[in-house]
């Protein structure tokens, strides 16, 4: 009778890089991982790719990370050569010694914005993100839309020297900028109850404004306004996209006129068609025909903003013009009130002091939008045409005005 003898337990008869596997009357030198051939030969065990080869890929992808690794510290240094220079075009080495705000870097503004993941809005000038600084601040990043002209340095000093020491409890303040951009970035402080276009159409649509709290709005944005137009060192700055969407409320229904720090900074004669873009359901007919853009130009938007405080309709609804609806029907009493906001009348009682005080509220609105620009009152006129409708309010005891 055969004894099958196990070779492998009789001494390791398989050469190095193998393994001895006991069979039958035999056995067999498997080679290790990666390699291949027969163990019981010297040498028999070779790599399936040679070392030759594996030296040759190393050395390739070795090559690759560290030519991937210059082009990307080529692109970065080039990347902040370009900001340096962009952060001297627009006058940085001069802003950051004057400046009453901060000076951010875009890296930062990616890191405040994370990335521009969270936006608020866009308009004519740009658009609008949400971001927290290191503070906890709550801010809202504006990134302007550059155009064909770019801004001269003595222009961006200018503005943003402006900008930053512009303090009135009505306007959006200015609280940091970004310079090593195309056009400088602008970080506003961050007004969390939206705009009086949502207030009005779309988000509180539902919400009942009464009408004290309306001509409170009309005569805090009247008062940014005005101030803009003529209490800045004297110098105007006309805004150029005044709208209900760029009136910003704030608490207890507080009026902040936004986009101001977009709108160019300069003597009002040198506006002209090439540098304002708003919302042509607010802007100016005498801009459009003519190419003149003016403080007046204002006046007339704010018009508009007016009608929308009165009638809580769109300045474009139902296909039709607010403007133009509104002034067809102005001169019937009957027809001009069916047009007013029917939940503001809903009182008996208090009704006639009501249609009183939206018919006045009217009146303004239709002087700011006359043709002829030289009947328009100034910014000035119509705050205090507003502010003496609101002290007759309160002699007829209209705290209680719906």
């Amino acid at each position: 009778m055969e004894t099958d003898i196990n070779e492998c337990e009789l001494g390791d008869p398989c050469y190095s890089g193998s393994k001895c596997y006991d069979t039958e009357g035999d056995y067999k030198c498997k080679c290790g991982f990666w390699h291949r051939g027969d163990g019981k030969i010297d040498k028999g065990c070779q790599p399936i790719i040679p070392w030759s080869a594996v030296e040759a890929v190393a050395m390739l992808v070795a090559g690759a990370i560290l030519a991937t690794l210059l082009v990307l510290y080529i692109r970065r240094v080039r990347k902040r050569r370009q900001r340096k220079k962009l952060f001297d075009k627009n006058g940085g080495n001069v802003l950051r010694n004057v400046l009453k705000i901060k000076i951010y870097s875009e890296e930062e503004l990616q890191k405040i914005t994370t990335n521009y993941s969270n936006k608020l809005g866009s308009g004519a000038f740009g658009e609008v993100y949400m971001g927290v600084t290191e503070e906890k601040q709550e801010v809202a990043v504006k990134r302007v839309v550059p155009s064909d002209e770019a801004p001269s340095t003595n222009d961006v000093i200018q503005e943003m020297t402006s900008q930053s020491s512009i303090q009135h409890p009505n306007l959006v303040r200015l609280v940091g900028c970004c310079l090593d951009t195309d056009v400088p970035m602008l970080v506003l402080e961050f007004i969390p109850n939206g705009s009086l276009h949502s207030v009005l159409h779309d988000a509180g649509r539902n919400m009942h404004i009464p009408l004290l709290a309306r001509l409170d709005i009309a005569i805090g944005s009247a008062e940014a306004l005005a101030y803009m137009h003529s209490n800045i060192d004297h110098n105007s700055i006309v805004h150029g996209d005044v709208k209900s969407g760029n009136i910003l409320i704030g608490d207890n229904m507080e009026p902040k006129v936004s986009d101001f720090g977009t709108s160019k900074l300069m003597s009002v004669a040198r506006y002209n068609k090439w540098t304002v873009f708003g919302d042509m359901n607010y802007i100016d007919p005498v801009y459009m025909s003519t190419g003149q853009f003016m403080d007046k130009s204002d006046v007339y938007s704010f018009g508009v903003v007016l009608l929308e405080l009165i009638t809580r309709k769109k300045a474009k609804y139902d296909g039709t013009s607010l403007r133009v609806e509104f002034d067809k029907h102005y001169k019937d009493d009957d027809a001009r009130r069916k047009m007013y906001d029917q939940d503001l009348l809903f009182d008996e009682a208090l009704r006639p002091h009501c249609t009183e005080c939206l018919d006045k509220m009217a009146n303004i609105a239709v002087q700011c939008l006359r043709n002829n620009v030289d009947e328009r009152p100034t910014m000035g006129a119509v705050l205090e045409d507003l502010k003496k409708l609101r002290e007759s309010a309160k002699t007829h005891n209209a705290d209680q005005l719906v």
